[in-house]
């Protein structure tokens, strides 16, 4: 590297050398692209809005308003079967808007202080995709709020593992944009590909419908607590005069082949203690998705900016 590119002033510094690292990891440069996206997040209040407008769009408005005709879904009210989805919901926005600073970022000509700096590109990758899922943790965190009001109790290890789910499925999402992100060559592109992503990855992930199970029932609701939480211990759901739905198997595919489908049924299971998908695959999906994507995501940024 010549001398002018070690001179180089950047977000690394006046003089970004001497950077430290260890398995091409490097904790210095990690922590700087996380704290710009965390200070560009604060910035931002039109994230936090949007995250409390969806929440009381989808939990409040279209809970209520659907639950008044589905009294129940698997022995769950719809607004607290439908609480982990929306979660979801805002953490796909929050990641997906994060990765659109990466075309914003190219067009400024940011990239190019990264590139002729000595900073690992993976520490670079890492260090967004932390502070993409830093960012989605707090925007998914929304809608927990509202939980009590919708009769969900929250016990600190179901939120101390909605947490971890929340936190890696906001790595994975981040990933996923910086994938397309470094594939696109203008800024507006961006918008209508991530709606592409979000709407099949939440409507196919069993966030609004069960792949399977009792719609409707009437009874189960109305029986005491202690006896209701007897009855989910020995795996009874719903009773009552309810109607038993099944996706179609071609449907059923498409939702067993989306990833964000285990992740949103191990946070299900952190809430609510229920799931349908096996639930060993709900962890190994939920551990090794962001660890792959991030690193197909530092491949094409590395690429990317070798191409500069």
């Amino acid at each position: 590297m010549s001398a002018a590119n070690r001179d180089a002033p950047g977000i690394f510094g006046a003089k970004a050398v001497g950077i430290r690292s260890w398995a091409g990891i490097a904790p210095a440069v990690v922590l700087v692209m996380w704290r710009r996206e965390m200070k560009r997040y604060l910035r931002d209040r039109s994230q936090i809005f949007g995250g409390f407008s969806r929440t009381v769009l989808w939990l409040v408005i279209l809970g209520y308003g659907l639950g008044a005709s589905l009294r129940e879904i698997e022995g769950y009210t719809y607004g607290q079967y439908i609480l982990p989805g929306v979660i979801v919901l805002n953490v796909l926005f929050a990641a997906l808007q994060c990765a659109i600073a990466l075309v914003w970022d190219r067009e400024v000509g940011l990239l190019r202080e990264v590139v002729v700096s000595p900073a690992p590109m993976f520490s670079v990758t890492l260090g967004k995709l932390l502070g993409g899922a830093t960012i989605s943790l707090i925007q998914g965190s929304i809608p927990l709020l509202f939980a009590p009001l919708i009769g969900v109790h929250l016990s600190v290890g179901g939120l101390l593992g909605a947490w971890g789910v929340i936190f890696c499925l906001g790595a994975f999402m981040t990933a996923v944009g910086v994938i397309i992100a470094t594939r696109l060559k203008t800024f507006e592109g961006f918008g209508s590909i991530s709606n592409g992503v979000i709407q099949p990855l939440y409507f196919l992930s069993g966030s609004i419908f069960p792949l399977r199970g009792v719609i409707g029932g009437v009874g189960f609701l109305d029986i005491p607590d202690q006896l209701r939480d007897e009855l989910r211990r020995i795996g009874v759901f719903a009773i009552g005069g309810g109607w038993v739905v099944q996706l179609p198997e071609w449907l059923k595919v498409l939702v067993y082949v989306n990833p964000v489908s285990y992740q949103l049924d191990l946070l299900r299971h952190a809430l609510l203690r229920f799931h349908q998908l096996p639930m060993i695959a709900d962890v190994l999906v939920t551990v090794l998705a962001p660890v792959l994507a991030a690193v197909v995501a530092a491949a094409l940024m590395r690429r990317m900016t070798a191409q500069r």
